[in-house]
């Protein structure tokens, strides 16, 4: 045994990493498996909720994250992942509910107010996914996706100038941002 270490811990830091190991090499069913054998601690429900997410077994994820925020109510993480998990599922007021959770928890939360802006988006509530766009810019003017999702907002509004110009700031924060040059590129096809 490991000094300053019991069995228990040296099983479970095992099956953590073992999954880990499984998930580097694209073999998340055997990752999966791996990380049941080891405890409920948050890491490894963490774990969990993510793989069920990335092979689209979203109930899985939802039940694990809501244990999650059960053991511990304040977990960003979990409510942002469960307002993500919601979001794929199309479940909008859930996935609102839980940003807004997490801006409760951190307001300088800038990727929640972007996804909160792409959700209004979706669901057609432009003027609302302008103002989190907005909110989100306010908070880090480096934030390129916020630029981005900004200039799609404009475009679908006709503001063709301004959906540009957030194009453009979206290229100079991130040179290699392709999908704000294709959508560049897609307004200066519509312009000819």
């Amino acid at each position: 045994m490991i000094a300053g270490y019991t069995q228990w811990q040296i099983n479970i830091n095992r099956h953590l990493i073992e999954g880990i190991i499984y998930e580097t090499e694209f073999q998340f069913n055997e990752a999966i498996e791996e990380y049941k054998k080891g405890d409920n601690s948050i890491a490894i429900l963490n774990k969990l909720s993510t793989l069920y997410n990335m092979i689209g077994e979203h109930d899985q994820a939802v039940k694990i994250l809501t244990d999650i925020i059960k053991i511990e109510n304040n977990n960003i993480e979990a409510h942002f992942d469960l307002a993500g998990t919601y979001y794929a599922m199309e479940l909008f007021d859930k996935a609102i509910k839980e940003y807004e959770i997490v801006l409760d928890l951190n307001p300088q939360s800038v990727v929640s107010l972007d996804n909160l802006g792409n959700i209004y988006f979706d669901q057609e509530k432009v003027d609302e996914a302008i103002e989190y766009y907005q909110r989100a810019i306010a908070i880090n003017p480096n934030y390129a996706p916020a630029y981005n999702n900004l200039g799609n907002a404009y475009h679908s509004q006709g503001r063709i100038e301004e959906a540009i110009t957030e194009y453009e700031k979206a290229l100079s924060l991130d040179i290699n941002f392709n999908l704000a040059r294709q959508n560049l590129q897609l307004i200066e096809e519509e312009l000819k």
